[in-house]
């Protein structure tokens, strides 16, 4: 059994996977209730299904890209979950799963993206590839979105973007079952136990700041 945890945008959730399926699911849409109902999730699951961790055989974390602060405490909170029992623990790159959820609802000729929002009106955005696999992930603003893609003509957004105009938008959050079911897909087996070589994934084109001491911030 595969317990999926999604904390990289407003939901915040988990789900349970056995034979391929997705046979539960837990979630919350609120800004800023991560650290302190995530917890509170997975013994809600685990109980309404009769289990213990124990028979857990993985956990799949969404790694990013999204919320800095929600992905470091999913990452967090499965390490720690995994750590005592030595459970396979694996990262899902977040834009892949919530585009692979999209494909086979959107109408390829508009030239789709996929945008998720990372804080403020800043954004992560990527194009849908025929393969799901070669992404390339763009990081800016909302303003920015359609002098990257001049030819979208439809966008799947896990916010509203009230911003952008002329365009479809469909607003669809990331689940924790997408999570789950890209590791099953695309994944299956790859998780374990080398925790510390799991790493977040804050956006192929993204650089942080650098700072200097002694120059303004």
């Amino acid at each position: 059994m595969i317990l999926a945890i999604e904390t990289s945008s407003l939901v915040c959730g988990v789900s349970l996977h056995e034979a391929g399926e997705c046979i539960a699911e837990v979630y919350l849409k609120e800004p800023k209730v991560h650290a302190e109902k995530l917890v509170g999730l997975v013994g809600q699951i685990f109980e309404e299904q009769t289990i213990r961790i124990q028979k857990l055989t993985a956990v799949i974390v969404s790694a990013g890209p999204g919320s800095f602060t929600g992905l470091r405490i999913g990452m967090s909170f499965a390490k720690g979950l995994v750590y005592p029992h030595q459970i396979p623990l694996a990262g899902v790159n977040t834009m892949k799963a919530f585009m692979a959820d999209a494909v086979g609802k959107v109408n390829m000729t508009e030239q789709p993206i996929c945008v998720i929002r990372s804080h403020k009106d800043y954004i992560y955005a990527a194009e849908i590839p025929k393969n799901i696999d070669s992404i390339s992930i763009r990081y800016g603003q909302i303003k920015d979105i359609m002098n990257w893609y001049p030819d979208c003509k439809h966008i799947v957004s896990n916010e509203a973007l009230n911003e952008i105009r002329d365009v479809s938008i469909t607003e669809k959050a990331i689940m924790p079952s997408a999570i789950g079911n890209y590791y099953i897909t695309y994944m299956n087996n790859s998780a374990g136990i080398d925790y510390d070589s799991l790493v977040l994934e804050y956006g192929m084109e993204y650089k942080p700041k650098i700072w200097n001491p002694g120059t303004p911030a």
